[in-house]
């Protein structure tokens, strides 16, 4: 991660970029192979946007020509920022930022349950920087959740005070219950989509290329409820410090966490407590339910088959024909 420090970026200064970054701007204005050595000719503001633009001459020419291009604030603040341990405590845009093409979270401090799960990286744009048309390199905040991209100023609001955290960072000790809550779904989610996908290979193998199709489409909006559906994450955030369940098949669920994770059962067909009787899912269902199961392994580091063998004895009781085959899914996905 990135401190911030108050360096003076004045005209004259001189940067250097990446060879990442050479190639984005390359890239995008379908150049040849630009320089790698800049000097700060101008610094142009927009004040309706309230942005700094700094625009950038190569120092030698290449082939023949000069290059020009425009970094915004935040990119060259970026630059000259001093490295740092990543830690997980929560921080302001304005004095940290994270590595580019990092996985964040980030909750409005004055409404906790609001959390935005994105992607910080740096994108080259069109700007129109005092009548010119420059290549700008610009901070994008990607959501993951589909719903686009946002400028880092969004999330400067001194009314909100939005904080930022890593997804994937081990500490959780500084997150709240809802931040947990979309790290362990979104880790979750990723391992699901493996799962689908292995089993979906074996699927198109065996020439059952549609049901293949269909079980990575599922893959996909896999849990999408625990993160959209505002009850479901009001509920599950009070049991979400107790995953006894998920790591160790013999414990049962408490009537707490029954009563709570009870709204997500009624949101996905997945789980056998959605329907009256089991043998009501569809052989969609069971074969996701069977890469729910493995992501939780891995998640978790519970031994698959053995976890399987006694949820079926203990809880699930399917028939015999029934669990034969989601018996045999499960060796599949173990394989």
């Amino acid at each position: 991660m990135r401190k911030l420090n108050s360096a003076s970026l004045d005209i004259g200064a001189r940067i250097s970029i990446s060879e990442d970054w050479r190639l984005k701007i390359s890239k995008f204005g379908r150049l040849e192979s630009i320089p790698k050595d800049y000097v700060i000719s101008e610094v142009a503001s927009n004040n309706f946007f309230k942005e700094e633009f700094y625009v950038c001459d190569s120092v030698e020419e290449v082939n023949g020509k000069h290059y020009r291009f425009a970094l915004e604030e935040f990119v060259i603040k970026y630059l000259f920022a001093d490295k740092v341990e990543d830690t997980n405590v929560g921080f302001y845009f304005d004095e940290f930022l994270p590595d580019e093409d990092t996985q964040i979270l980030i909750t409005n401090a004055r409404v906790i349950s609001e959390v935005i799960p994105a992607t910080i990286s740096i994108q080259p744009e069109l700007a129109t920087i005092n009548k010119e048309s420059l290549i700008c390199l610009k901070f994008s905040i990607d959501l993951i959740n589909g719903r686009g991209s946002a400028s880092i100023r969004y999330y400067l609001n001194p009314y909100s005070r939005y904080t930022w955290k890593f997804l994937k960072h081990p500490d959780t000790s500084y997150m709240t219950d809802y931040e947990k809550i979309f790290q362990d779904t979104l880790i979750h989610k990723e391992l699901v989509i493996e799962s689908c996908n292995k089993l979906a290979d074996y699927l198109d193998r065996e020439g059952a290329h549609t049901v293949a199709g269909k079980l990575r489409e599922r893959a996909i909006v896999h849990d999408n409820s625990k993160i959209i559906n505002q009850d479901e994450l009001v509920a599950l955030s009070k049991i979400i410090n107790d995953k006894s369940t998920l790591r160790d098949s013999s414990v049962a669920l408490t009537p707490v966490m029954k009563d709570a994770i009870k709204l997500h059962w009624q949101n996905n067909s997945h789980h056998p407590e959605h329907f009256e009787s089991v043998i009501d899912m569809s052989r969609l269902d069971i074969m996701e339910m069977c890469c729910d199961w493995y992501a939780r392994s891995i998640q978790y580091g519970s031994e698959f088959l053995n976890f399987v063998k006694q949820r079926q004895e203990e809880r699930f009781h399917f028939p015999d024909w029934m669990f034969a085959e989601i018996w045999h899914y499960c060796n599949v996905l173990n394989s």
